[in-house]
């Protein structure tokens, strides 16, 4: 909580800064006030937005100077400004009359959700919680872009979800393919993709790839090639580190897994997924970029609306594993029904529980970071809500947005921002970007009693 020390100073600079009470230097001659803090609008982390600087003089006598009459007047005034400190509501607080009925459960995630937005993390936010067989919040804030023009968050935007689609396109479809007899999760990755030609390969395995624990770094390589000719390139690529001894998020990885699902299947990974998982789901919103512009897609980092914003993803030239997947939180709604489900979504059903059963529990041990099959596990990630079971699984995106499903709890949070808009965001305030997410998904969960 923000400190303030009472002012006993009413002079006409006060009165200008509208009559709030202002922290003020120690009491000596000629002291000015501090500089006062608007706190009517302070993010996470106690860091004002706004502060306005106030002076005036302190009529106090020069120190062993002072008369009698003055120093009593001066206590006089520091008790009545204490008085009133006790019993006048803090400045920016809410207050209600005493029988005012409590906030609703949307009333304390759209406060939530503002309160971000005004920080100025993210222009715009779709917020998305559900149960089994029911919908319990869903809205919009905010604006989907700000420029050239302002348009408003629409409740079915549809966003880029970056690396969500790993999860929600790749590691299902490889389970498809995994139910249907084409692939094995403990295969290796050469009897997979024969072409793969890199040194040291032999004894990586579909898990270490889905896991991140393949010893592939994160190299990026749009810069050498376009096309099919970068996708030739990454064939080669040999592990830095003992396979299975460090986690390292890496791209390469479920761009492998999704050359494997074409390979396997005969077909195009969009189509597969199209075929096998959007439709069966009814996720009629879903589907990879680029896309044509329109009001409903809301802008991120990409040089231009609908396109994909991952710089590998984009190169491709064609749908690849990690990333380029567009969706609306309904449609991802649907998704995490299904997951609820065990892989079944009413008469639909889209894996085994088998499959799912083993796509979403742990398959690392300490001190490697939880992960499923695809999925992040980490109770530690910086966007995951804290209320959430251990044994819920989510995923992010670059682009500013949050998959999280519970199997325990069973609810599912789904949270999508343009933070990258109108520019790409990284560093400190990306992180905060991120935690914000979970803030969010906290509120949400806390709201309806998870």
């Amino acid at each position: 909580m923000l400190q303030f020390t009472p002012s006993v100073a009413t002079s006409r600079s006060s009165r200008k800064c509208g009559g709030r009470l202002l922290g003020i230097a120690k009491a000596t001659s000629g002291a000015r006030f501090h500089r006062a803090t608007h706190i009517g609008n302070v993010p996470h982390g106690g860091v004002p937005l706004a502060s306005r600087q106030c002076t005036g003089r302190i009529p106090v006598a020069p120190r062993g100077h002072g008369t009698k009459s003055g120093q009593c007047c001066l206590v006089f005034c520091v008790l009545v400004v204490a008085a009133v400190l006790v019993v006048a509501p803090s400045y920016g607080a809410e207050t209600a009359p005493a029988d005012a009925p409590a906030a609703t459960p949307a009333e304390r995630i759209a406060r939530a959700v503002r309160q971000e937005i005004e920080a100025g993390l993210f222009p715009g936010s779709v917020v998305l919680v559900g149960r089994p067989g029911e919908v319990l919040y869903h809205e919009a804030f905010g604006h989907a872009q700000v420029v050239p023009e302002q348009v408003a968050m629409p409740r079915d935007a549809i966003f880029g979800l970056a690396s969500v689609t790993k999860v929600v396109a790749t590691a299902t479809a490889f389970g498809v393919c995994v139910d249907d007899g084409l692939l094995d999760f403990q295969m290796p990755i050469r009897d997979a993709l024969p072409e793969l030609r890199g040194e040291g390969i032999d004894g990586v395995t579909i898990r270490h790839l889905a896991t991140h624990t393949s010893g592939f770094d994160n190299a990026k390589y749009h810069d050498r090639a376009q096309g099919e000719e970068m996708l030739g390139r990454m064939l080669g690529a040999s592990p830095q580190w003992a396979v299975g001894s460090r986690y390292y998020y890496s791209c390469l990885n479920m761009i492998l897994l999704g050359r494997m699902v074409e390979r396997a299947s005969g077909k195009p990974l969009d189509v597969f997924c199209r075929a096998r998982v959007f439709e069966p789901l009814g996720m009629h919103d879903t589907a990879f970029g680029p896309l044509e512009p329109s009001p409903r897609v809301v802008p991120s980092g990409a040089p231009e609306l609908g396109q994909i914003e991952d710089g590998q993803a984009r190169a491709a030239g064609r749908p690849v594993g990690n990333a380029g997947l567009f969706s609306t939180a309904p449609d991802l709604a649907r998704f995490s029904r299904m997951m609820l489900g065990q892989g079944r979504l009413g008469n639909t059903v889209v894996l085994s529980r088998s499959t799912h059963e083993k796509m979403t529990r742990n398959l690392l041990a300490p001190p490697l970071p939880a992960r499923g099959f695809g999925w992040d596990m980490d109770p530690g990630a910086s966007h995951r809500p804290s209320r959430l079971s251990p044994s819920a699984y989510g995923h992010s995106g670059h682009t500013g947005q949050s998959v999280w499903i519970d199997p325990e709890k069973q609810v599912y949070v789904i949270v999508l921002t343009n933070r990258n808009h109108p520019k790409m965001v990284g560093g400190a305030r990306k992180r905060e970007q991120y935690r914000a997410r979970g803030r969010i998904g906290d509120a949400a969960l806390e709201s309806f009693g998870y």
